[in-house]
């Protein structure tokens, strides 16, 4: 099985009523012992889409509220409103009667739309200046044997050789807090559920300015899927900006190797403990 049908099979839910669904959580989409949020947002988004008559969440937004534990997770899905070209709802991710994880998306039919386009984002200069031959695997074992989370590894992800940082001795807090490379579930054409997935793929990319500082968590994250790629392989950046009291924001964006933007994120992310950390 390659990874893009691997990918698939993980996305289906047990369907418990018409509105909750319900899945256990797959070892190979974790972070540690956690299920990763981009998985978390994959699974949610379909669990909408499958209640909407409209198939993709062009527009997202999740709030993470808690940890996931690696264990029964129920998705109760609430509509807000149908209309011809929109749907929109909400999905709540439940463990123990809590809520975890809260999803809620403005949903569309991608090949249906249809308008005026302009003003494109361009593939960054960045994309121009390095080859993808130059880029480097992801892959953090020479820091410690079984780093690299699963997640990871069940995808193709190179990045710029500049931020590689688990290859780094020493961290220069002038470099930039950037992540860029090319990524890929071998075997398919990436889907909306996996541009889901993609849109939370980076590590913390403050990690490339200031070295490993333990577990950054995502607090909230807003995702835009503009259009289905048209190659397997995409290109990601991811840049982090406005540092403030160990709150920053990090933006991603992806594009298809024919310069297309597909998909956009946003997220707050939080440095637990940044003034013991950082203030050296």
């Amino acid at each position: 099985m390659n990874q893009f049908e691997q990918f698939q099979n993980v996305l289906n839910l047990e369907q418990k009523s018409e509105s909750v669904f319900c899945f256990e959580p797959d070892t190979n989409y974790f972070v540690g012992q956690t299920p990763h949020g981009g998985y978390l947002m994959a699974m949610m988004h379909r669990a909408l889409v499958s209640v909407l008559p409209h198939s993709c969440a062009i527009n997202s937004n999740v709030l993470y509220l808690d940890r996931t534990e690696p264990e029964l997770v129920e998705l109760h899905v609430e509509s807000f409103k149908i209309g011809k070209g929109t749907s929109s709802g909400q999905v709540k991710l439940m463990q123990r009667g809590r809520i975890n994880c809260t999803f809620t998306a403005l949903c569309s039919d991608l090949d249906k739309l249809d308008g005026y386009s302009d003003i494109a984002t361009p593939l960054p200069e960045i994309f121009h200046t390095c080859s993808e031959n130059d880029c480097i695997t992801m892959n953090y074992d020479n820091v410690q044997k079984g780093f690299t989370p699963s997640f990871i590894q069940q995808l193709n992800l190179s990045v710029h050789p500049d931020h590689s940082w688990w290859l780094k001795k020493d961290f220069d807090r002038t470099s930039e807090a950037r992540c860029s490379g090319y990524i890929e579930l071998d075997g398919g054409l990436p889907d909306q559920f996996a541009l889901s997935y993609f849109s939370d793929i980076l590590p913390p990319v403050v990690t490339n300015k200031y070295g490993p500082i333990g577990w950054i968590p995502t607090l909230s994250l807003t995702t835009n899927i503009r259009q289905l790629p048209a190659t397997r392989k995409l290109f990601i950046d991811g840049i982090a900006k406005d540092l403030k009291n160990g709150f920053f924001e990090q933006d991603c964006s992806i594009w298809d190797l024919n310069g297309n933007l597909v998909a956009t994120s946003r997220q707050l992310a939080k440095i637990l403990k940044s003034n013991e950390k950082l203030n050296t």
